[in-house]
């Protein structure tokens, strides 16, 4: 029988994150088997919360009753928890007088899989990406175009060179971690004494600190710059496309790559053109006359202006192509089609004589 893990937590099947975070921490606190608790109850409400805190497994949940992680995972149902390979853990003592309330589970498990790893290689991590949007013309995004916009972003800092020290002074090792980057911190968790290595945060993994800081981006090694840029626009370019500009985002301390930006397009609309693919849909509205007769029109398309043939008997709605006058394709190489979409005018307020021709064409069964 699949458990209910919100009767387990005593919430609600909607309560959010930080609800279920609480109702879990009180509920641990009090049937911690070191403080004298029911430690078969403390794994129930450990088991629940490992999947009401997780977005995925949560949804999972719901739908189905149980969890399908696979690969060792924990799962609803299952008999405590376990990874392949062994890994199984024993509760012991409080580590550095930190009780268990204090425990954050999800810092703890991504510390210890694979979190804490990633936060060692900081040092050769590079800036942070910036998003931003730019808005082009339809005809803009057809034949491709140069555009300006202003940028606020991190810089190197150009009196220190991103150093952090002033100039003509020298660096000192790091106190809170020795000169290595990174500091280690001990967790008392449900699965045990965790271990995890963190980023040192005086030194920003750099192991080093200045004796003196950078009078403008005091000791930052970064400074605010606002910049104009120019985009190159990609003919054939849609709605909605991301262009991305390489180092062109946040610059960090101590010589590391600056991040990327990217620029989202959006295409503002045209009045009567609209791009179907990489065809592009014109409307043409003509008489009756035309219509019946055919006649050689003068159209204005995104290349300029154009000779339109209309042929003998076109009827209202008829598409009429013009090959090679559309968008250019994502591949940079042709173009779509020109398609023109007829709508006959139907006259209003005829003269008699006209309307007297209309009616010999009535008789003649026109």
């Amino acid at each position: 029988m699949s458990k209910d893990y919100y009767k387990t937590l005593g919430v609600a099947r909607n309560a959010t994150k930080d609800e279920v975070k609480k109702a879990y921490r009180s509920l641990a606190h009090k049937f911690h088997p070191d403080k004298g608790g029911d430690e078969k109850r403390f794994k129930e409400i450990s088991e629940a919360y490992q999947i009401l805190s997780d977005e995925r497994r949560r949804a999972q949940y719901d739908q189905f009753g149980q969890v399908f992680d696979g690969g060792g995972e924990p799962r609803a149902g299952s008999a405590g928890f376990g990874w392949p390979g062994g890994f199984h853990f024993d509760f012991g003592e409080d580590v550095e007088g930190k009780g268990f309330a204090d425990f954050d589970l999800s810092d703890a498990m991504d510390d210890f899989f694979g979190g804490g790893q990633r936060r060692r290689k900081h040092a050769s991590e590079r800036g942070r990406d910036i998003r931003a949007g730019i808005a082009v013309s339809f005809e803009e995004s057809v034949l491709g175009a140069k555009k300006e916009m202003d940028v606020t972003r991190l810089v190197r800092c150009s009196r220190c060179s991103g150093s952090g020290a002033e100039p003509g002074t020298s660096t000192r090792t790091c106190p809170a971690c020795q000169g290595t980057g990174h500091v280690q911190k001990t967790q008392r968790t449900f699965l045990g004494s965790m271990t995890s290595v963190a980023t040192c945060r005086e030194c920003r993994g750099e192991g080093k600190i200045p004796e003196h800081p950078c009078g403008e981006c005091r000791g930052g090694g970064v400074t605010e710059k606002h910049e104009t840029l120019e985009v190159f626009i990609p003919r054939g370019i849609r709605d909605g496309e991301v262009l991305k500009i390489t180092g062109k985002g946040d610059a960090v301390a101590g010589g590391r790559a600056p991040g990327d930006l990217y620029i989202e397009i959006r295409v503002l609309p045209h009045p009567a053109f609209r791009r179907q693919g990489d065809d592009i849909v014109i409307p043409l509205q003509i008489k009756i006359s035309q219509a019946v007769l055919g006649d050689t029109v003068e159209l204005k398309t995104i290349d300029g202006a154009i000779r339109l043939k209309i042929p003998e008997g076109t009827q209202s709605g008829d598409l009429l192509s013009v090959r090679g006058k559309g968008a250019w394709r994502a591949s940079g190489y042709g173009r779509g089609d020109l398609l023109i979409q007829i709508k006959v005018e139907t006259p209003k307020g005829l003269a008699r004589k006209a309307r007297d021709l209309i009616r010999q064409l009535a008789q003649e069964g026109m």
